[in-house]
């Protein structure tokens, strides 16, 4: 019979440092570093700032093709209309000097 070794770190700890073995969650997810925000986090971003947009798209888009053709007109004004907010969004950037249509946060645009 062996006895328990009563030195050994306690279960659930790694047995070098007695750090626990659990994942701590990250404070900040989306971690700039010193470079800014990473491609992943900026399309997560501008996706969810124009989530209701892609679904309009996306909804009278697969309504065209599987319903009838004329839904592709309402997609088409749809899509336009998406353009002609994001050009304004853009020129409105310029004016201001700001030139961060690419970075910026949700919620900032109007």
């Amino acid at each position: 019979m062996s006895t328990p070794d009563h030195d050994a770190p306690p279960a659930g700890t790694a047995p070098e440092t007695g750090a626990p073995l659990t994942r701590q969650a990250s404070a900040d997810v989306t971690s700039t570093g010193p470079a800014g925000p990473t491609a992943t986090v900026r399309a997560a971003v501008w996706a969810g700032c124009h989530l209701g947009e892609l679904a309009a798209i996306t909804v009278t888009g697969s309504l065209a093709i599987t319903v009838s053709v004329w839904f592709a007109a309402l997609a088409a004004l749809l899509a336009l209309a998406w353009a002609g907010q994001e050009y304004r969004a853009h020129q409105a950037d310029k004016a201001q000097g700001t030139g961060q249509d690419e970075t910026r946060e949700a919620g900032e645009r109007a």
